[in-house]
């Protein structure tokens, strides 16, 4: 028994399988995977691998590159000399459920349960579910979502709403800086990011409808994973993931001109923000450039402090200010 890999690219539709290679398989038997909704953590059982006799449970991570750690033995008295297997894992990442033969049970395969030690934990993760709507109708839309890791330019998931209903649910990864992304072919791209720190807490999951606008002039969006340095307008490479959503964008609607507004919190002169702002819209405009977007399609323009959206008296508050915008000013 080898454990295999297969992705479901459309709805019931299945890739090829593919072996997941030596480092997890061996010439004796691999078998009842878990795959953790971190969407990188791997536990199976395996007689293969230096255990303890019979089946051990192991636990490998996939690595940035799609190749596999080497796996870990969970080590005594999770494993024994018995079988261990089908083990399950919380969304929290901190309890685990699997099922043994060892002493001191009531016959046959039993299942228990255990806390996991720090080094053999998943990254916990939560999920955000709600519906997708028209902003004007409220009708519900059948929209497509993406969850993308901004450090490694990864996509991690991806799913639909109901067209029906606009229902939608996600798993969201802690310890990871990642963004979403809501696109609809007849509708302004709708973004978020999350960067949850990495807790073995349960998490509380986020509740959220989302509303989508149609691109009609007048229509804004906050960009909200364009990232500079303190003081900086050069645009950071975790950017570019959302900045070529917004390529894709002005590529399918080639009759949307935009205007792409620098804001700023209110620490520093008026002077000095209008300048820094006006730059950093700058900086984004020209990576649209430079991709080959007319740049009659493009204006920036640096509001500085004059335009806030939340109060400055808090440092969340000034982190929301401090935003990338984009308006649509002929469609």
């Amino acid at each position: 028994m080898d454990i295999w890999k297969t992705e479901m690219i459309e709805e019931g539709v299945f890739t090829e399988p593919v072996n997941l290679g030596d480092i997890i398989n061996t010439p004796c038997d691999e078998a009842a995977p878990f795959i953790h909704p971190d969407g990188s953590s791997l536990y199976f059982a395996s007689d293969g691998h230096p255990g303890m006799g019979g089946m051990d449970i192991f636990y490998a991570m996939l690595l940035p590159d799609d190749s596999w750690s080497e796996p870990i033995n969970m080590g005594y008295p999770i494993n024994t000399f018995k079988d261990e297997i089908n083990i399950f894992i919380n969304a929290a990442g901190n309890t685990a459920y699997y099922a043994s033969n060892k002493e001191g049970g009531y016959g046959g395969m039993d299942i228990y349960y255990f806390t996991l030690d720090e080094h053999l934990r998943p990254n916990p993760v939560t999920y955000m579910k709600g519906k997708i709507k028209d902003k004007e109708t409220g009708e519900p839309l059948g929209a497509n979502l993406e969850l993308i890791d901004l450090d490694y330019n990864k996509l991690i998931t991806a799913t639909s709403s109901d067209p029906i209903t606009g229902d939608y649910m996600l798993s969201i990864r802690t310890g990871s800086n990642v963004l979403l992304n809501i696109s609809h072919p007849f509708y302004l791209f709708f973004s978020e990011n999350f960067k949850l720190k990495r807790s073995a807490t349960e998490l509380q999951p986020f509740l959220r409808d989302i509303y989508l606008k149609k691109p009609e002039v007048g229509s804004s969006l906050v960009l909200k994973n364009i990232f500079f340095d303190f003081n900086q307008s050069d645009l950071k490479p975790e950017s570019f993931v959302e900045l070529d959503i917004l390529f894709d964008f002005l590529q399918k609607n080639k009759s949307v001109t935009i205007e792409i507004g620098g804001h700023t919190d209110d620490l520093g002169s008026e002077e000095y923000n209008n300048k820094l702002s006006l730059e950093r819209a700058k900086s984004v405009s020209q990576y649209l450039i430079d991709k080959k977007i007319d740049t009659n399609r493009i204006t920036y323009k640096g509001y500085g402090k004059s335009q806030p959206i939340e109060s400055n008296d808090t440092e969340e508050g000034r982190a929301a200010n401090r935003r990338t915008e984009i308006k649509i000013i002929g469609n």
